[in-house]
């Protein structure tokens, strides 16, 4: 009597303890679809921004804004090693927006 009385115990808190933990199905399905939604969103927009930045007015400007800003924060993201100017510096001693680009790790040194 005591043992079945303790497997019940067990049984019911084990269920409360599992009720806490999952989610809703309809919870579950949104979390495994968020990567997939999030890319094509992206896709979207990247899309979107291109088709208007080729028009002219207030649209295209804001587009290409757009456009402009959205390379600028995957270049930074995506950036290598820091330089100095010393290692990116090109003959002559000139100093450009290529070598610029090349501290800043946003461009490889090629000349």
């Amino acid at each position: 009597m005591k043992r079945m009385l303790l497997v019940q115990a067990l049984a019911i808190s084990s269920t409360l303890a599992l009720a806490e933990e999952s989610k809703p199905v309809a919870t579950q399905v949104g979390d495994a679809l968020r990567p997939a939604a999030e890319a094509y969103g992206k896709g979207m927009q990247k899309l979107v921004n291109e088709l208007f930045a080729g028009s002219k007015g207030p649209m295209g400007e804001a587009a290409r804004a757009n456009l402009k800003a959205q390379d600028k924060r995957e270049r930074e993201a995506n950036r290598g090693v820091r330089r100095t100017m010393k290692e990116c510096i090109k003959p002559g001693n000139v100093i450009d927006d290529d070598v610029k680009e090349c501290m800043e790790g946003l461009r490889l040194k090629e000349w």
